[in-house]
């Protein structure tokens, strides 16, 4: 131990006195762990960390057909309630849904991802509230309509700790609620990452869902009204195979007392989801958690892949220029383990200093990161990413590896007991030592390569993401989203407010056209069913299903292109047999080349819910949700007469010429003088909704990221080569002294140093374009109409390595071409 102290100190020193030497290399050891550490907070969170309290011990409940065993749903709130007695199987049985509501009142209101939940949900997870109290029995009853909340860890800090939030009111939905209790930090239901921000009892039900998670029109404690999904702490003792098949025999009981709603029954347990909440389960939900994560190592991995081969060049280049001081100690009776004890812990002093800059970095960027995503995700929902100790561990393992990876080996190539020699000269050995870092410099270049290739192909595919269309001109079109129940309003003021809406705005000066539609491309959620030609048939189509008012495509500056489009009539009343407009997808896919204008189309949007015909009034243009619709969808679009939703995108087409931006002010400042208490969601043009979107933004994020780890990587690979040619120049000082003074020019000495840097810069390009190929085949399913292999993309990473390279050896070739001869003769 006084050894390893005293190396210590000595090694401080050193460092101290190669001040450039030590700043390099801690900061390109802190870049590649920190990296690493940020990256593996994300992975932890996602994959490794357990989650709080004793939720990844509970089991997911899903709902079965017998008869039919790939479907699934919900459970009703009795259903619920008859297992959740079952105490022979259940310890504890808890039970949960999500809905949006609106935060706040009139423009500080804000839309909010929300859980509702029975009384006994935290206590089933084992987690104990930061401050004030759970939900009661009484509270989660049905129709009680309870107005109490609790809030998540993050609203109690956004509100800076303060201790008043319990028992203060939030208006929720235009009624007033009570906080009652703060989640725990780093909480977020079952859930990994993506949290609510507030929970709800299940008593407030009828207030709190939203028509998008409303799976039915009955009664919230109705049998026919499957809302929930259930999850449950199994007896002590009890497996869960055992547990489904006592679960099958209460299936069987409960069936024959309610033969109507709940008949044939079966009951499935599985590992609660990470990634979400579903009403059937997922097998492959693992496989897609490990690919996530270890393709986010990986990339991660190779950046300090690249960080240890740099920093072994530069201790190769260190340890050769103190070959003397070395040979010295030798000479003197040091052993070879000890000066191999030395220079490890010269190596890993580096790396926890490189560590401790690493966990800095890591540690803001981590909380950047959750920021940023926050900020970003639709729906008011949280990114849980919390700093944890396991990242320091993480950060201390990456420094011991990296030492032993970078530090070992030329330790133990300087210690080797060649005295005699080294105190004469080292001619014999540098061109050795050159060969071990030219092979290190071509190794860097080929994981340089991939990553720089990997980065560039995300970059490309998020270029084309950004010029992408759904089918229709994105210029001149405005998009304003509202939502009027968030305020509380009933269906009949709501239909008031939206024709009071379209009248004032259809007036306004540089406005052409304005509509309603339930969906708007690029939007966060897709509405859908499944339609066929009778309600009998056997292949019904998976189609979107749209909601729209009348000129809803003459303001995307669409055609009908047969039959006929809505009525303002239809706007506001429904016939006995509603009208519908089909696409044209959907007009071949159930009608072939017959003539489907007038034909009745058959329409089911939930599993038990009756399904709805509609008569073809017309065939409409075909336009793509999302970014990554390679095809358009099928699509049918019901008149707003014949169905309501409260929820609607306001649709505006600009006359040209307009500032588009202005327009847009006017009509916000519009419907607030209007209504001051309607819930105006968002406002932006077309452009922006594209470019806001979930998908957009997951493909601008794959670009930014990885082209990150892509000029890491680069920036490394550029020091490394830097260092080797340095080195080696510094090295053959006297031969390159010998040639000019034999009559080589400086061209010639500058042609020698460059074309010794291309040689390995081919090698390493050469090995680096195969591993470029496998791993853009790796990534291949996350691009966005990109090849893996895409030669224009690989070409440019190749090039832009090749001018780093060029660049990193040309700086040394011109100090070698400076170099007077006599005084290289006399640097022996």
């Amino acid at each position: 131990m006084s050894q390893l102290l005293s190396d210590f100190r000595h090694s401080l020193r050193l460092l101290a006195a190669a001040p450039g030497f030590a700043t390099v290399a801690v900061l390109i050891l802190g870049l590649g762990i920190g990296a690493n550490t940020a990256v593996f907070s994300v992975v932890n969170t996602l994959a490794l960390q357990p989650r709080p309290g004793r939720i990844d011990s509970l089991a997911a409940v899903f709902n079965g057909d017998r008869d039919r065993p790939d479907s699934f749903r919900d459970f009703s709130y009795p259903l619920y309630r008859d297992l959740r007695e079952r105490h022979d199987i259940f310890d504890s049985l808890l039970a949960h849904t999500f809905s949006l509501v609106g935060i706040g009142d009139g423009e500080a209101m804000k839309r909010a991802f929300v859980e509702v939940v029975s009384a006994n949900y935290f206590s089933t997870m084992g987690v104990h509230l930061a401050a004030g109290r759970e939900f009661s029995a009484a509270e989660e009853r049905p129709g009680t309509n309870a107005p109490v909340a609790i809030a998540s860890y993050n609203a109690w800090r956004q509100s800076g700790y303060d201790p008043s939030l319990v028992g203060s009111p939030v208006r929720v939905n235009g009624t007033e609620f009570t906080i009652i209790g703060i989640a725990p930090r780093g909480f977020a239901g079952t859930m990994a990452m993506v949290a609510p921000q507030w929970w709800f009892p299940l008593g407030s039900y009828d207030i709190i869902m939203n028509e998008m998670f409303r799976q039915s029109a009955a009664a919230f404690d109705d049998r026919a009204n499957h809302a929930l999904n259930l999850t449950g702490a199994l007896r002590p003792g009890l497996t869960r195979q055992a547990a489904e098949k006592a679960l099958d025999s209460v299936g069987e009981q409960i069936g024959a007392e309610y033969p109507a709603t709940d008949r044939n029954r079966s009951f499935v347990l599985t590992g609660v989801p990470r990634l979400g909440v579903r009403s059937s389960p997922q097998p492959s939900e693992a496989a897609t958690i490990d690919l996530a994560a270890a393709l986010l190592a990986l990339m991660a991995a190779l950046v300090l892949v690249v960080a240890c081969l740099n920093l072994a060049n530069l201790l190769l280049a260190r340890g050769a220029a103190r070959r003397r001081e070395i040979a010295i100690r030798q000479a003197l009776g040091g052993g070879r383990a000890r000066i191999v004890q030395q220079l490890l812990v010269e190596g890993f002093t580096l790396s926890l200093l490189g560590a401790g800059l690493g966990v800095l970095l890591s540690w803001s960027s981590t909380r950047a990161l959750g920021a940023w995503l926050s900020a970003v995700l639709p729906l008011g929902i949280e990114l849980v990413v919390e700093p944890s100790p396991r990242m320091l561990a993480a950060a201390v393992a990456l420094a011991v590896f990296s030492t032993v990876v970078f530090a070992l080996g030329p330790a133990w190539r300087l210690s080797r007991p060649t005295v005699a020699t080294d105190l004469k000269s080292e001619s014999g050995q540098v061109a050795r030592r050159l060969r071990s870092g030219a092979i290190l410099v071509g190794a860097q270049l080929a994981v340089s390569l991939a990553l720089v290739a990997v980065g560039g192909l995300f970059m490309r595919g998020a270029l084309k993401a950004a010029g992408a269309t759904p089918g229709f001109a994105l210029e001149h079109q405005l998009v304003i989203g509202l939502d009027p129940s968030l305020a509380g309003y009933s269906e009949a003021r709501t239909r008031d407010s939206y024709r009071s809406v379209l009248q004032r705005v259809r007036l306004l000066p540089g406005v052409e056209r304005a509509s309603l539609a339930s969906m708007v491309p690029y939007g966060e959620f897709n509405e859908g069913g499944r339609a066929s030609r009778t309600a009998a048939a056997e292949d019904p189509q998976a189609v979107n299903f749209t909601i729209i008012t009348s000129e809803y495509f003459e303001t995307l500056g669409l055609p009908i292109l047969r039959g006929r489009g809505f009525s303002r009539d239809e706007d506001e009343r429904s016939t006995a047999m509603p009208a519908a407009l089909i696409n044209e997808r959907l007009a071949r896919s159930l009608f072939g080349k017959n003539d489907p204008i007038g034909q009745l189309v058959s329409l089911r949007r939930g599993t038990g819910q009756t399904a709805e015909t509609f008569l073809v009034a017309g065939i409409v243009p075909s336009v793509k949700q999302d970014i990554y619709d390679v095809d358009p969808p099928l699509h049918l679009y019901a008149a707003y007469g014949s169905r309501f939703r409260a929820a609607m995108w306001l649709h505006v087409a600009v006359a040209p010429g307009q500032d588009e931006a202005a327009l847009l002010g006017t009509i916000q400042r519009e419907l607030r003088q209007m209504d001051n208490r309607m819930p105006v969601l968002s406002a932006r043009t077309m452009t922006t909704q594209r470019d806001v979107s979930l998908t957009h933004w997951a493909a601008r994020a794959a670009a930014v990221m990885f082209s990150t780890f892509g000029a890491l990587a680069l920036l490394l690979a550029a020091i490394g080569i830097y260092g080797l040619k340095a080195y080696e120049v510094a090295r053959r000082t006297r031969e390159i002294g010998i040639r000019i003074a034999l009559g080589a020019t400086p061209r010639d000495v500058a042609a020698l140093v460059l074309r010794e840097g291309l040689l390995t810069a081919i090698a390493g390009l050469a090995v680096g374009l195969l591993l470029a190929l496998g791993c853009g085949r790796l990534v291949s399913g996350l691009l966005y109409q990109v090849s893996p292999f895409d030669p224009v993309t690989i070409a440019l990473a190749a090039m832009s390595l090749a001018a780093a390279t060029l660049l990193a050896t040309y700086l040394p070739a011109r100090r070698a071409t400076r170099i007077a001869p006599l005084e290289a003769l006399r640097t022996e």
